[in-house]
């Protein structure tokens, strides 16, 4: 009877109960002009990303990827929010925040730093296919005067989860064949004990 408990809960684990291969990370308050991200942080959960962000209805929303060295420049000794990571269990995004309020920076849609950029009224996205190559820096912003947008969503896809069905269908098969056999000698037993 174990070895069916365990053999259906693997089974369920493999299906119904499966981990999602997309993972979503929300940004909670902050401040600064920019929402910039660390090297490597676009690849935090998955190589697809998706960039989701609002802000005040009519406010220009910028969102834009470029290679590391290159926001780097653009950002000078800016005042950012950084993104670090990611707390998996709240799915809230880690930052640290550097830099200058008073450095003066262009308007990033006038910058000619972007691989992919996104500009709208309130609000604006982007997706990224492949964030495992090269070293590339997400930039969130307004116009680069006023604080960034306030609502900021990051969603990777395309990652294997992790899934523990495989060992519970396999701990359930052996606890299924030793319950088998188990039950077949006792049962010649009892036949042999009957013989007698």
């Amino acid at each position: 009877m174990a070895g069916g408990v365990v053999l259906a809960v693997g089974g369920l684990k493999a299906t119904v109960w499966a981990p999602s291969d997309v993972v979503v990370g929300t940004l909670g308050t902050h401040g600064q002009k920019f929402v910039t991200t660390e090297v490597g942080a676009l690849a935090l959960a998955g190589p697809r990303l998706q960039v989701q962000v609002s802000g005040a209805a009519g406010d220009p929303v910028f969102v834009g990827i470029g290679r590391a060295s290159d926001v780097d420049a653009y950002l000078g000794e800016s005042a950012t929010d950084r993104i670090t990571g990611l707390d998996r269990e709240t799915g809230t995004l880690i930052t640290t925040t550097s830099g200058r309020d008073q450095a003066e920076v262009l308007d990033p849609a006038s910058a000619d730093v972007w691989a992919v950029s996104a500009l709208g009224p309130g609000s604006a996205k982007l997706s990224w296919p492949d964030t495992s190559s090269g070293q590339w820096r997400l930039v969130i912003a307004t116009d680069g005067s006023r604080p960034a947008p306030e609502n900021v969503t990051l969603t990777w896809s395309g990652q294997e989860p992790e899934n523990s069905a495989p060992a519970w269908i396999a701990v359930g098969v052996v606890l299924l064949v030793a319950g088998l056999v188990g039950s077949a000698v006792l049962w010649s037993r009892a036949r042999g004990r009957r013989a007698s």
